[in-house]
């Protein structure tokens, strides 16, 4: 591979940021699959109550100035 223009990217060195992270206990199954079903289901968690904390505090804060002008 050659950089035919100096807009290319260069091809020599690594760059640190597009490195893989290997994490301990990472595994690939048979069948191609290597999601891990328990971390996968405590990133839905978090994000739904994330979803719901979010949700309520904009809800009390329409009330909040619902209530300023006077429509509650």
């Amino acid at each position: 591979m050659l950089r035919t223009s100096q807009g290319h990217f260069s091809t020599s060195g690594t760059d640190p940021s597009f490195e893989q992270n290997r994490r301990a206990g990472f595994q690939t199954r048979p069948a191609g699959n290597a999601v891990n079903l328990e971390e996968e289901m405590l990133k839905v968690s978090a994000n739904q109550m994330d979803y719901a904390a979010a949700t309520t505090l904009y809800s009390k804060s329409l009330h909040l100035l619902k209530m300023a002008i006077g429509k509650a």
